[in-house]
């Protein structure tokens, strides 16, 4: 019996000796903060009165230039000028009517020119013509539309009484809708004023 205690006594001080103590991790104190850092965290703080002053002060163009939207000045080539001189945007060899401005009468420099598109048209009679007329930006766009129209219109009228059947001739206006030059002044408008005779 003695034997018996004692031997359980071991196997109780074995036992207790075998599981290792867990170690708690060591406490660590959280840096403060120094501050500096403390400031930086702090939001930015914006005075939108002064830069709505700065934003007025710039131009339209640099402004445009900080967002990237600049907008480069179109270069026209002489050689496109002199070709919309002639043609427009007309089916060569017929060449282009041009107009005065917020005019629809057809000027006495350009009678040559409807000859020279009779005869092409006398000479190819399967041939059939959209005359396109055109305005420059300047007015409504309802007012170009229909000014567009009647220049058209008296370029039709021009080609039956000089013996182009009617069932030949198409009109169409796209008004200031297709400019051939872009840029606002009268070398541009005066190309732009004109009818086209496109083949069709």
């Amino acid at each position: 019996m003695r034997n018996i205690i004692l031997g359980c006594l071991i196997l109780f001080f074995i036992m207790l000796g075998g599981c290792a103590k867990k170690e708690l991790p060591p406490v660590v104190e959280v840096p403060k903060v120094s501050p500096k850092i403390e400031e930086r965290r702090e939001p930015v703080k914006v005075d939108r009165i002064e830069i709505d002053k700065k934003v007025d002060k710039l131009e339209d163009r640099e402004i445009a230039k900080l967002l990237g939207d600049e907008k480069r000045p179109e270069v026209v080539k002489k050689e496109d000028i002199e070709h919309w001189k002639l043609y427009g945007r007309s089916t060569p060899p017929l060449l282009a009517i041009f107009f005065d401005f917020d005019d629809f009468s057809i000027r006495e420099d350009m009678f040559d020119r409807i000859i020279k598109n009779v005869r092409y048209l006398m000479e190819n009679p399967r041939v059939k013509v959209e005359l396109q007329g055109n305005c420059d930006e300047r007015g409504t766009n309802e007012y170009n539309m229909a000014l567009g129209m009647k220049r058209a219109l008296e370029v039709k009228k021009m080609l039956i009484k000089l013996g182009i059947e009617e069932a030949r001739i198409h009109v169409i206006s796209f008004g200031e809708e297709k400019p051939l030059c872009t840029q606002s002044e009268e070398s541009c408008w005066a190309i732009n004023r004109r009818v086209d005779f496109v083949i069709k």
